[in-house]
C-alpha cells in the first residue's frame, strides 16, 4: 500500500492522479469525505424523491467539534461555525463554501495545494511560478502512476471479495469513497472490524458513517455510493455570481507528466525546475 492512500485526502488524491480534476469533483470528494468522518450529516429521508436526494439536507455530525479540517474542508465548516444548530440543503451549502473562490483552478492550487503536504509532487518552472501555477513532478507522476495502479487493485480485490481487502479498505480512510461499490458482505465485515478497532483507530476514524455514504442495492446486493454526482455538483458551483466556470479546471499541472506540455493552475508552462 502506498502510503499516500492512507495519508492525504479524497481530493488531494485525485489532483495528483488527474491534476486536471474538475472542481465539481473535488468538491464532491470532500464533502463526501466529511460525511464519511461524522464532522457533516446528510439528513434523507425514505419517502423523498431522486431529485431531492440529491440536494439533501445538511447539519453538522458528532465529530464536527472535534475536527482540525484542513483549507480544502474548511469552506464547507464556515457556514456551521457561525450557526451549528443549522440545516441547510447542499445547494446551499455549495453556495456558501464557494461564493470567495474564483475558478476550479484557485480551488485547487490555493485550497486543495499546500507546500506542507503536496510540494513532493508538484514543482514551478520560472514562468510558472510568475504566471503562478504549478506542473506535476518527475516523483509526482511516478506516484500518480501507483496511486492509478493501485486503486485498480483495490476495487477489482473489493469486487472479488478477496478477504484480505478488509484491511485495505480500512487502511485507506477517506479514500474508500473512491471505491464506490461494495459487496454486502465487504460492506458487513467493514462495519464490523471497524467497530472491534475503535481504539485504534483514533478519535475521528472510530466514528465512520458509512451508512451516510453507501446505499444498499438490493437488486445487486451490493452498497453503492449515494448518487450526488459531479454533475450534479458542478452546475451550483458555476451558477455563482463571479465564480469563473470557463477557466476553473486548470488543475495543477499537465496530467501525463512532463512530456505533455500544457497545462497547471489557470494557464500554460512546461515541466522545468
Amino acid at each position: 500500500m502506498i502510503k499516500e492512500l492512507t495519508n492525504l485526502t479524497p481530493a488531494e488524491i485525485l489532483l495528483i492522479e488527474s491534476p486536471n480534476v474538475k472542481i465539481g469533483k473535488m468538491a464532491q470528494v470532500t464533502f463526501f469525505d466529511l460525511v464519511l468522518k461524522n464532522v457533516l450529516l446528510i439528513n434523507v429521508q425514505p419517502n423523498e424523491s431522486r431529485k431531492e436526494k440529491k440536494n439533501p439536507t445538511v447539519s453538522i455530525g458528532k465529530s464536527f467539534f472535534d475536527y482540525s479540517p484542513l483549507k480544502h474542508e474548511a469552506v464547507f465548516l464556515e457556514v456551521f461555525k457561525k450557526d451549528p444548530e443549522l440545516k441547510v440543503k447542499l445547494s446551499n451549502l455549495l453556495k456558501s463554501a464557494f461564493q470567495d473562490i474564483k475558478n476550479g483552478a484557485d480551488y485547487s492550487l490555493n485550497y486543495v495545494y499546500s507546500d506542507k503536504r503536496l510540494k513532493p509532487y508538484f514543482k514551478s518552472s520560472f514562468f510558472q511560478r510568475i504566471m503562478g501555477v504549478k506542473g506535476i513532478s518527475e516523483h509526482g507522476f511516478t506516484i500518480q502512476k501507483e496511486i492509478k495502479r493501485e486503486l485498480r487493485r483495490i476495487k477489482t480485490n473489493t469486487t472479488k471479495k478477496k478477504n484480505s481487502i478488509i484491511d485495505t479498505l480500512l487502511e485507506i480512510k477517506g479514500n474508500i469513497i473512491l471505491v464506490p461499490k461494495i459487496p454486502a458482505t465487504i460492506f458487513d465485515e467493514l462495519n464490523e472490524k471497524r467497530e472491534n478497532n475503535k481504539n485504534e483507530l483514533g478519535a475521528v476514524w472510530a466514528d465512520w458513517n458509512y451508512h451516510g455514504l453507501y446505499q444498499h442495492n438490493s437488486s445487486k446486493n451490493q452498497f453503492d455510493l449515494v448518487a450526488i454526482n459531479e454533475s450534479d455538483i458542478a452546475p451550483i458551483i458555476d451558477s455563482i455570481e463571479g465564480f469563473d466556470g470557463s477557466t476553473g479546471d486548470g488543475g495543477c499541472g499537465a496530467d501525463a507528466g512532463c512530456s505533455s506540455g500544457c497545462g497547471g493552475c489557470g494557464g500554460c508552462g512546461g515541466c522545468g525546475g
